[in-house]
């Protein structure tokens, strides 16, 4: 019987328990996820060997002998290479030095697919640092890892490939929520991916980039929306460059997965050296996803150079800007490009300017940013410098615009800025600064093109914790009002299509959760039930027994089971009750829904209230406020205070005057009774 997505989840968190605690940090997940892909691959390679010596016994209409299979098994065709000596057998018949043997297994799979190479980036055998010639991770840890996995077949035989890939971004939440802060290297909330990815469309023929990709959700989301919608994932082709090699790795394990045959490349800034050239300059694609490191001090730096001193860094910045400022090899800014270089301590626009640079002529961007990006920075101004003239006149001097402002009027004069939406904060792991979406595209209609989107989605959001969460109403409120785009004619159609659809993802949520809910506690639900069938055999024991000592006997040990079935019982009412309270969450987030689906088309027929949410700006009004894109500079953000009810005002203070004045008289006769007070 196959493996349910609830099964496979809880199988796979049980060897991340396993593992817990006994690496560097959150290294866990990185040994996690690659045992995970590499028994994947060998059981996969397994299972097309056994399916192949299967069709030839069928066409041959005769079995074949053990020597035959293994001949067949040698030459046969494989998606992927798993060399002898590599497999997991091989692994399994390992009793010391595993770690050793698995490390070696994994780069002997590496080095016979060119797709892999990077995938397995950990040192199962790595020493620990104190110098004891023993291995950080214990034979004994990775014997039981082994064993843990040994215990189902993730080949496509008893695990499709599209329950393994949602397996595995499960994995990957599980331990973005484990890291806390240190996440937001490697993850982006779903439901942020979600909004992006809704609002650009990504369509068949399209070529997907993600310049900083981390574990590779981007590229991920942009091939479900094509699943969505009728299309093969590979009816798109998928780019990625990541730094970190360690997440990188994840994101190509997550591309391999999902089936994208992403072309995943790692190790260098994206910035300093950009990975994907043709002609000396960056290239170019359709459409681009990104969430960067937000204001990134040392952006100018390689990744060898992060690490120098405060004094070395000095040293380099002034090498590397020189008096000219920055000059950037790969035309994406700086002069002759139309666009200020950005400046040494903020490095937002360096990334946004890279994003541009690799659009095509059609393409479109959704970047997470920093609200910072949005007003930082000042323009040309004039001031007073405390002299005068010969005349008496103040003597003023002419302080240049900063850099950040240059480029953001360069990006708003070329009418590139579609939208922006400013964001509830805390919804980034780690980032506590307000973030906003920036939506860039090269060709816009023309009824939109001197005009912005600007969208205030920073009061609807979930409390969960230290972490503030997007519900599905609230991505619904920002994709309505961004494919409306002020159109007030086009909402209500917007908001049944989003509804519906939210529905049913609230629907197969549910599910999900009740069903890793029942496999977290089935061991618990089966100990109960036979513990009941024990308990009747002793019930019946009991009838049968014949002497005072057998009737003891038998009803201290119904004793014993009574209790041991209580406890268990509670267990089981514990599941229960986090399964009902799942189905009250999924019934409150529908009602939720459906109540803010009401709202969003009353808002569209009044403007003074659409007004508080979203608003198409001229750039007129733009140019006015100086380039300054904070979303509240537009919209109207102010939360009044409830209005008050005057005439239920008087009488709650008519009703707290009479209760004063009865209290005194009460008081005074108290008083009076016990001799402090006389008439």
């Amino acid at each position: 019987m196959k493996l349910t997505l609830q099964q496979l989840e809880a199988h796979l968190w049980g060897a991340a328990k396993i593992l817990r605690g006994k690496t560097a940090g959150q290294d866990y997940k990185n040994y996690i996820l690659s045992l995970m892909f590499y028994k994947r691959l060998c059981d996969q390679w397994e299972w097309e060997a056994d399916d192949a010596i299967a069709e030839q016994e069928r066409q041959q209409d005769r079995p074949f002998t053990e020597a035959q299979k293994a001949i067949f098994r040698a030459r046969g065709e494989h998606r992927y290479d798993i060399p002898d000596g590599a497999r997991w057998g091989d692994i399994k018949a390992v009793s010391v030095n595993i770690g050793e043997v698995l490390t070696d297994a994994m780069r002997a799979v590496a080095n016979a697919n060119a797709e892999l190479r990077g995938v397995f980036t950990v040192d199962w055998n790595q020493p620990a640092p104190d110098g004891s010639g023993k291995p950080l991770i214990a034979n004994e840890v990775v014997h039981a890892l082994v064993q843990h996995f040994d215990e189902h077949d993730l080949s496509n035989r008893n695990v499709p490939a599209d329950v393994l890939g949602r397996a595995y971004e499960y994995l990957i939440k599980m331990f973005a929520d484990d890291a806390g802060a240190k996440a937001g290297e490697f993850f982006t909330p779903p439901e942020v991916v979600d909004t992006l990815v809704r609002i650009l469309e990504p369509r068949p023929g399209d070529t997907i980039y993600d310049p900083t990709a981390g574990s590779g959700g981007m590229l991920v989301h942009a091939a479900d929306y094509l699943r969505e919608h009728g299309h093969l994932p590979t009816h798109a082709r998928y780019f990625a460059q990541e730094m970190n090699w360690g997440n990188a790795a994840i994101g190509k394990i997550n591309s391999v997965l999902h089936g994208l045959e992403a072309d995943i490349r790692a190790g260098n800034s994206t910035i300093t050296d950009p990975l994907f050239l043709q002609d000396g300059e960056v290239r170019k694609f359709s459409l681009v996803l990104a969430n960067f490191p937000f204001s990134d001090d040392y952006w100018w730096l390689k990744p060898e150079q992060q690490t120098d001193d405060k004094t070395r860094k000095a040293r380099l910045q002034k090498e590397i800007f020189g008096s000219e400022g920055y000059k950037d090899p790969y035309g994406r800014f700086g002069r002759g490009t139309g666009f200020q270089a950005p400046p040494a301590n903020y490095g937002d626009y360096a990334f946004i300017l890279h994003i541009l640079a690799s659009l095509s002529d059609n393409g479109r961007a959704g970047i997470v940013c920093p609200q910072g990006v949005l007003f930082r920075g000042q323009p040309e101004i004039e001031e007073e410098t405390g002299d005068f003239d010969a005349k008496g006149k103040p003597k003023v001097k002419r302080r240049k615009a900063d850099d950040e402002h240059l480029i953001r009027r360069a990006l708003l004069e070329s009418r590139l800025i579609d939208a922006v939406v400013s964001l509830p904060l805390n919804v980034f792991y780690g980032a506590g600064v307000p973030a906003c979406l920036l939506i860039l595209r090269r060709q816009r209609p023309v009824e939109r093109r001197d005009r912005v989107l600007l969208i205030y989605a920073a009061r609807h959001y979930r409390e969960i914790s230290a972490q503030n969460e997007l519900r599905p109403q609230d991505v619904m409120r920002m994709l309505v009002h961004y494919h409306a785009y002020g159109d007030a004619s086009k909402a209500a159609g917007l908001v049944e299509e989003h509804r519906g659809r939210i529905h049913s993802e609230i629907a197969r949520r549910e599910a999900d959760e009740v069903g890793r809910l029942e496999a977290e506690y089935q061991p618990h639900a089966d100990r109960l039930t036979d513990l009941n069938n024990t308990l009747q055999e002793a019930h019946e024991k009991q009838r049968a027994a014949a002497t005072k000592r057998e009737k003891t006997k038998a009803a201290s040990v119904l004793t014993k089971l009574r209790k041991q079935r209580d406890k268990i019982g509670e267990k089981v009412a514990e599941r229960d009750e986090r399964i009902a309270e799942a189905r009250r969450s999924a019934d409150d987030d529908r009602k939720d829904v459906s109540a803010v689906s009401q709202e969003l088309v009353a808002l569209y027929s009044d403007p003074d209230e659409l007004f508080k949410h979203a608003r198409v700006v001229d750039m007129d009004e733009v140019e006015e406020n100086e380039f300054n894109l904070n979303v509240p500079r537009y919209v109207d953000t102010f939360e009044p205070e409830a209005r008050m009810d005057v005439v239920e005002s008087l009488s709650k203070f008519r009703d707290a005057e009479t209760a004063r004045m009865e209290a005194e008289r009460t008081l005074a006769a108290m008083l009076r009774e016990a001799g402090y007070a006389s008439d």
